[in-house]
């Protein structure tokens, strides 16, 4: 198996994996800012697929990937008390394990470990389920039940679930897929002397959207592959995972 320089890339980007700037969330936010920063943070973190849209049952059944995800944060900076300089676009990464468990049944975990200079942590997952491959033509479609929490600083912890629909098309080395679905999410804020809520108390809100999801999963070498994935809900979120499948 050509896996060696795969690998090579794949090890040294899990070690220089570190988001580009931590996510900053202002101070003194009301009801409306809060349910605008948790549809731009809760519901942009939420889990990606960026893998094939054929069910890894249908391959070997055990895949692994880093990914990393660059979420616009422009208008986040504007709320509240508004931060003292723009926030750029903070990209962060993400560890995946997938595992065909059961013919078109598949499981994915994704995590983001906790680090001091991002003040991100995440931990969420994906199960899928293949109902449709069609006969004679490259089709295939999946139903996903997605969830994901996250914590940013302990100034917010979100808790996100969604279900989306997705297409597939596979031709030779390349497959292309879309989908649309429903996303939920709901995020406590801290209080406090350092908390970021205008009431200066712990304050909870949820919101609820539908979110469309775009994206190319390329093969390269015997057993690894590049994904690319466009994500849309309040604002759009860019992804893009390396990863091995077995």
């Amino acid at each position: 198996m050509k896996l060696r320089p795969l690998a090579v890339l794949f090890f040294a980007l899990f070690l220089s994996a570190e988001a580009s700037a931590a996510i900053l969330i202002p101070t003194g936010l009301t009801a409306t800012d809060r349910i605008e920063a948790l549809k731009i943070i809760g519901m942009g973190t939420s889990t990606k697929l960026l893998s094939d849209p054929y069910p890894l049952g249908g391959y070997d059944g055990l895949e692994l990937g880093l990914s990393f995800e660059s979420l616009p944060t422009d208008d986040l900076g504007r709320l509240g008390n508004r931060l003292a300089a723009p926030q750029q676009d903070v990209s962060y990464p993400k560890l995946t394990i997938g595992k065909g468990l059961y013919n078109n049944l598949d499981m994915f975990i994704q995590f983001t470990p906790y680090t001091r200079q991002d003040e991100l942590s995440q931990f969420g997952g994906i199960m899928r389920w293949g109902f449709y491959q069609a006969q004679f033509q490259p089709l295939s479609a999946s139903i996903l039940l997605h969830m994901n929490n996250g914590n940013v600083g302990n100034a917010l912890t979100t808790r996100t679930y969604g279900v989306d629909l997705v297409g597939g098309m596979n031709v030779r080395n390349v497959a292309l897929f879309g989908g649309v679905g429903f996303i939920e999410s709901t995020g406590t804020f801290a209080g406090g002397a350092a908390g970021v809520t205008s009431s200066g108390s712990m304050e909870s809100e949820s919101v609820t959207g539908y979110h469309t999801v775009y994206g190319a999963n390329i093969r390269i070498l015997e057993k690894g592959f590049l994904a690319l994935q466009i994500d849309r809900y309040s604002v759009p979120v860019f992804s893009g995972k390396l990863g091995v499948r077995f």
